[in-house]
Formats: structure tokens, sequence, C-alpha cells
């Protein structure tokens, strides 16, 4: 069932990775989701990482891009907030027509 509703991933527009910043096992977390995509056939579908809990992991909230300009990732921290104007410009940036992003007030919805 999990694979099963994973397989959506494989025809999706954009994938948001949210990501525990403060895991210390972030990294392992990132490359079997990786996987996972790979054998599902969605390894192709363009990804944001969002770095979620940056207050737990003294990050700053910010854009990442990578060497062609395109936003590879976002910091942010859902609990106090900081850094949803990033996340809401990176989606803005990718769907730049008129996309309608849930938020509560006034901030994005964010489950992580």
């Amino acid at each position: 069932a999990f694979r099963a509703t994973l397989a959506t991933a494989a025809v999706a527009d954009l994938l948001l990775h949210v990501i525990d910043a403060a895991h210390p096992s972030r990294d392992e977390q990132i490359a079997a989701v990786a996987t996972v995509l790979e054998e599902i056939g969605g390894g192709h579908v363009p990804q944001i990482q969002v770095l979620n809990k940056i207050d737990r992991a003294d990050l700053i909230p910010g854009i990442d891009r990578d060497q062609s300009g395109t936003i590879s990732r976002v910091r942010l921290s859902a609990l106090t907030g900081v850094g949803s104007t990033e996340l809401r410009s990176a989606l803005a940036e990718r769907f730049p027509a008129d996309v309608e992003i849930p938020t509560v007030c006034g901030a994005p919805v964010l489950d992580a």
C-alpha cells in the first residue's frame, strides 16, 4: 500500500521532500527517499528539499539554488513560521501562474 501511494509521485509536477534538518541521520534519510523514488520511477520528477526544524538545527532560513539557478532547497521552521515566505517564493517561481497554496493564518500549511 505504501508503494502504491508513492506511485503517484512518479507523475507529479514537483515533489516537496520535507526533511527534519535536526535529525542526526538526515543524509541517510534523504538517500533512502531518493532510492525509493528511483524504484517507483519517480527519480526524474523535479524536487525541492524543504529543510524543516531549522530552529533546532542552527540553520538560517533561506533558499539554495543549484548550478543552473533552479531552487533546490528551502530552509524553514514550520513551528515558528520563519522561512515560510521563502517556501512561498520558491513555489511561486516554480508555478508562476495562479497557484493557490493552502494557508492557515497567512502562513503556508506545512506538514512535517
